[in-house]
């Protein structure tokens, strides 16, 4: 099994219209410590999400759509709303690469 670090990079790729929602029958996840460990079943793959794809994590799992999604990040790091919009923006589109998001 393979492990990885999510850091929200987007390589480019576009993200889905709409309120993101993950695809709950394709992953599973627990906190652990200060992490969360998010399981791919379809591949057996573990990621560690930390800081804000945490705070991301949680969002999306209670459904929040992206300007909840980034007041969340402003809040809890006194970011600017503009900064908050380009993390989440690469965050949700990093997930949208792995397939983990729902299609519109």
């Amino acid at each position: 099994m393979a492990t990885e670090d999510v850091t929200g990079s987007d390589g480019g790729n576009a993200r889905p219209a709409g309120t993101p929602r993950l695809r709950v029958d394709e992953v599973v996840w627990r906190e652990v410590g200060e992490d969360l460990v998010v399981l791919e079943l379809s591949t057996s793959t573990y990621l560690t999400l930390n800081g804000s794809a945490k705070q991301l994590w949680i969002g999306l799992s209670e459904g929040e759509d992206d300007p909840a999604l980034i007041d969340r990040l402003t809040a809890a790091y006194g970011i600017t709303e503009e900064q908050a919009a380009v993390d989440t923006e690469a965050f949700v589109a990093a997930l949208a690469e792995r397939k983990i998001l729902a299609p519109d």
